[in-house]
């Protein structure tokens, strides 16, 4: 207590100035540096890969902010923000103060991309009624894109920031040129390397018989999520032309860049006028390829949409593959029934894009993913039985040229009808029911991912006002069938539920958004003829 006393006596004050004299001393003695700032990268790079960089230096959150829904009242409010590319649009639904529905509009973003992001950032608004979400990682501008179209749509706060893609400042990716490929090749595999967008890719390329045979990744540091999407596109690609005079992949046009001068730095080791000091060669001239008993599947294919199975790694998996004017257009997994979602992933994220560049399914055209190998077969096996089920009957008598005990032996195809039925169920009717007839038109998106289409359907109404339902519905696109018919299982139900009115707001389905808007507007076409 003594101690405690004395110093309550004395006056700190008055050493104040000694302490303040005392720090500048020791900073003057000691040395001081004041903190650096960090050079910051450049994020207005020419690709999408720019996004998952910037991803990693903020906050995962976006940062567009909350907002209060006890203020916003019920209806369908639409806003805008930018995205990767350009304007992303949205419509936005609240009902007693919760957001019930979010429907993209529009947008200019690169569709395997902007597909995640809506994805993951709606689902997650929706459920947490907020728009603190997180981004889609290898989607950051997409995502927040997104969320920002929301915020405007609901609080009429503008995006001030500009497209990623879009601005002047933009650094372009450059074009590796064309190469002269007029020379030949020694047999052997060569090594290669180039620089990608974070650091150096290196292949190796076996050349036989002045053929490039195979090419395999063997460094990168890209971003997986875009490296393999150049990847499973261009080495098959390559090899299929016998040139690396190709385009680089959309969206990866810096991991493309570095693997086409990955493998000329290889062909450039190969050359015959090149001394075998300047080969990273590893030549060997026998052949222990061992020969491929998979089945072949070729010939020409029925445009529609076919689902096959093929045998993983531990279970089954079913796809889709879309056919248009006779090419493979569009893989879409159905079902992966059992194999390790790290491995399937990985086998997922290469080999559709390998087949659709390659148009085969076959395991001497596209490779297996290292690692994944298994389910690298599986789904080669599965699109391999939806081939089958789309080829013209003149071919399917001579496609199979061994049997492949990879492949499901299920022939049923869910696309039943590739002559293709239209629904023509009809509704039971009485004298006085009457019968209107709508029409409309499926128009494709600025993508053009497919050809506009017609509808017309039926809505039959009794003498109190009721509709009684819906039939003869007929589309002028066969080929499109997969997707109308999902659209009709949801939307019908829908619309005979409300009934003769229009005004409500419907469901539509993901994947199908044009057959279902389609659909809700040829009722519509139908419905306001009833007072005419």
């Amino acid at each position: 207590m003594k101690i405690i006393d004395q110093l309550k006596k004395v006056n700190l004050i008055q050493f104040v100035p000694a302490i303040f004299v005392i720090s500048l001393v020791g900073n003057s003695v000691f040395g001081y540096t004041a903190p650096k700032s960090e050079k910051s990268k450049n994020n207005s790079e020419n690709q999408v890969e720019a996004a998952t960089t910037q991803a990693k230096k903020k906050t995962k959150k976006a940062n567009a902010g909350d907002i209060d829904l006890s203020k916003i009242k019920d209806g369908t409010y639409e806003g805008q923000a930018n995205g990767y590319r350009g304007l992303v649009k949205v419509s936005v639904t609240v009902k007693d103060h919760k957001i019930t529905a979010i429907k993209v509009l529009s947008n200019s973003d690169d569709a395997a991309f902007f597909n995640r992001a809506s994805a993951g950032v709606i689902k997650n608004i929706l459920a947490k009624q907020s728009l603190k979400v997180d981004v889609v990682s290898g989607a950051t501008y997409s995502s927040n894109g997104i969320i920002k179209a929301v915020k405007n749509a609901l609080t009429g706060e503008e995006d001030k920031s500009s497209a990623k893609a879009g601005g002047s400042s933009a650094k372009s990716a450059g074009s590796v040129g064309t190469a002269d490929e007029s020379g030949t090749y020694k047999d052997g595999t060569f090594i290669g390397t180039a620089s990608g967008y974070h650091g150096t890719v290196k292949v190796s390329v076996t050349i036989k018989k002045n053929k490039i045979k195979s090419i395999k990744i063997l460094e990168n540091h890209d971003d997986a999520a875009y490296f393999n999407r150049a990847k499973g596109i261009l080495l098959p690609l390559m090899v299929k032309k016998q040139s690396t005079n190709v385009d680089a992949v959309s969206g990866a046009t810096f991991s493309s860049n570095g693997i086409i001068k990955a493998v000329r730095n290889a062909l450039s080791k190969a050359a015959v006028n090149k001394s075998s000091s300047d080969s990273s060669s590893t030549s060997t001239t026998k052949d222990t390829t061992k020969k491929d008993t998979t089945e072949k599947v070729s010939g020409t294919y029925k445009d529609g949409v076919y689902e096959g199975t093929g045998t993983g790694f531990r279970g089954k998996i079913t796809v889709s593959v879309r056919i248009k004017k006779s090419k493979i257009v569009e893989i879409k997994l159905v079902k992966n029934e059992k194999d390790d979602a790290a491995y399937f992933e990985r086998a997922w994220s290469e080999v559709p894009f390998s087949i659709i560049a390659m148009q085969s399914a076959d395991t001497d055209k596209v490779d297996a993913v290292s690692g994944a190998t298994y389910s690298s077969k599986g789904i080669m096996a599965a699109v391999r039985d939806a081939l089958k089920k789309a080829l013209a009957k003149k071919d399917t008598e001579t496609t199979v040229e061994t049997n492949n005990t990879n492949n499901s032996t299920n022939d049923n195809n869910t696309n039943t009808d590739n002559s293709s039925e239209d629904n023509t169920t009809t509704v039971p009717t009485t004298p006085t029911d009457q019968t209107y007839t709508g029409s409309a038109v499926c128009e494709p998106d600025e993508d053009g991912d497919f050809d506009a289409y017609d509808l017309t359907l039926e809505v039959v109404v009794s003498s109190d006002g009721k509709v009684k339902g819906i039939q003869n519905i007929k589309w002028s696109d066969k080929s499109m069938q997969s997707w109308y018919k999902d659209a009709e299982k949801k939307i019908v139900p829908q619309l005979i539920a409300n009934g003769l009115d229009t005004s409500k707001n419907y469901d539509v389905v993901t994947g199908a958004t044009c057959s279902s808007n389609a659909l809700i507007n040829a009722y519509k076409n139908a419905i306001s003829k009833i007072n005419q």
